[in-house]
């Protein structure tokens, strides 16, 4: 399977800028970048979810020309995707699942032959190596079984199949697992069967992979054998080279030269989510940078504050109280406002600007039950000019707002209730520079001023900018605290991908 060429652009954004990829019958080549290099975006395309651009090049599998877009020609061609979320259903069967959008054998009456589809059940879980009761429900197996019958399922018209995608395939499997799924893998290569093993994890690359490719930025930077990159190289490519100064030194260093204040947040041992055990400790006027890979855990953190992870074990102590099962409602009172990532809900985009920006808190403008309309609009009004909302209209619709304008307009909400605590999850995705620089700049002003703030970013330089210090979690535990010159996007990304193997030794 080849791919050349290839580009795609998301309204202004270059998501892919001229990639071209390959993989051989036999061989695993894996895919890495940090997260936004793109590999997504190819994936898809790949998937004929996303169409690229008209004039990218050509798409050939075994000598066939495919058409870009067409997830069932793509199909009939022999790839498979194995994605990070399986798509198995725990109430059925796994016989079931393994017949999911097939239909059954049947014989007279069209009554299904139930005998015959559980021999064939055994047939199909005999190729990926697993002996396994066909009628057990998916629900009770172990996180490696359900990966092998995902793996089972794609392999199941097995001298069709060509191309297997492996998507973050360990990132839900204990270490001790992994060992089993690279057993799968090369029996897979064994008869033949390329694969595309898209990971973040160096130490698996290292000891999986034929060949490697990386990109950054929407483009390859770096492809060949695996024999050509130790782990120092790959990660220099992954990151790239330092980015210019994105917030004004008088901001930034405000928030590094704070003195240590009162603790406004604490985790204590908490499990939740991917969360092992985590504990750090976040104090008044500082910016406290969360970064890791995907599965590590990182998002896992807004989302216990939200309400919407559930802690399994340990405690979250907001302005010194222990909070049960914590929420917005529950944080409010305490000081505390969450603002989620880009991908879940920040604003309602038909509501105004002004709606948006006075939803999270009316009672200041109310008398009695009555809203007092023209003191709302000579405040956001001040509220739109400080924070530079393009266009300077606060009865538009959110939605007729750039990306850009929308965070800041999400920002602006929070920041409009003075918090003492403000938690961020990945509050510049999706924006351009300009608009970057000016959300960091709003943040670090708010921290200079005494607020206490997380930041969840895979953004390296919006970490390397702002904040006071910067924790690594690592298979959800905090496995790093940064401080000081160690705040680069460099020792970041080392120790983002740093492998337990290498902590540990």
């Amino acid at each position: 399977m080849s791919v050349a060429d290839v580009s795609k652009t998301f309204v202004t954004t270059l998501a892919l800028d001229r990639v071209s990829f390959d993989v051989g019958a036999g061989e695993v080549h894996a895919l890495i970048g940090h997260n936004g290099s793109g590999k997504s975006t190819l994936v898809k395309v790949l998937a004929g979810f996303h169409k690229p651009d008209g004039n990218s090049g050509a798409f050939v599998v075994a000598g066939q020309k495919l058409p870009y877009g067409d997830a069932e020609a793509v199909h009939r061609a022999g790839l498979r995707f194995i994605h990070q979320e399986l798509g198995l259903l725990d109430d059925l069967s796994l016989l079931e699942n393994l017949r999911l959008g097939d239909s059954y054998l049947t014989g007279r009456g069209w009554r299904v032959r139930w005998g015959a589809e559980r021999r064939r059940a055994r047939e199909v879980l005999a190729i990926v190596g697993i002996d396994l009761d066909p009628d057990i429900k998916v629900g009770e197996l172990t996180p490696i079984e359900r990966t092998q019958v995902a793996v089972a399922r794609a392999m199941q018209d097995e001298e069709a199949v060509r191309v297997v995608l492996l998507d973050e395939p360990t990132a839900t499997l204990p270490s001790s697992e992994v060992t089993k799924l690279f057993e799968l893998i090369r029996r897979m290569t064994a008869r033949r069967v390329g694969i595309v093993y898209v990971s973040h994890r160096l130490e698996e690359i290292e000891e999986i992979a034929d060949r490697v490719t990386v990109l950054r930025e929407g483009r390859v930077v770096g492809s060949g054998a695996r024999t050509e990159f130790d782990n120092a190289r790959l990660v220099s490519l992954i990151v790239g080279s330092t980015a210019g100064e994105v917030v004004p030194g008088s901001a930034r260093e405000a928030t590094r030269d704070h003195d240590e204040g009162d603790s406004l947040l604490a985790f204590q041992a908490v499990t939740a989510g991917e969360l092992r055990e985590a504990e750090f400790v976040v104090r008044t006027g500082e910016i406290v940078g969360v970064a890791g890979l995907a599965g590590s855990g990182v998002h896992d953190i807004p989302g216990v504050l939200l309400g919407r992870v559930p802690v399994e074990s340990g405690h979250v102590v907001v302005s010194g109280r222990v909070v049960d099962d914590p929420d917005p409602a529950k944080l409010r009172p305490l000081g505390a406002a969450v603002m989620p990532s880009p991908r879940n809900l920040k604003g309602i985009p038909d509501l105004t600007v002004r709606e948006n920006l006075t939803l999270a808190d009316l009672a200041p403008l109310t008398r009695g039950w009555n809203l007092d309309l023209l003191r709302e609009r000579r405040e956001v009004a001040e509220i739109v000019d400080r924070f530079d909302v393009t266009p300077r209209e606060p009865e538009s619709p959110l939605a007729e707002l750039s990306g850009g304008n929308q965070q800041k307009v999400a920002v602006a909400k929070w920041l409009r209730i003075e918090p003492d605590l403000l938690v961020l999850d990945e509050p510049t995705q999706g924006v351009d520079v300009g608009a970057k620089a000016e959300i960091l700049d709003l943040i670090a002003t708010a921290a200079a001023d005494g607020l206490a703030v997380i930041l969840c970013s895979s953004d390296l330089d919006d970490l390397e900018a702002v904040c006071s210090r910067v924790l690594v979690v690592r298979r959800g535990r905090v496995a790093t605290e940064l401080t000081g010159e160690r705040i680069n996007r460099e020792t970041i990304a080392e120790e983002c991908y740093r492998s337990e193997k290498a902590r540990v030794s």
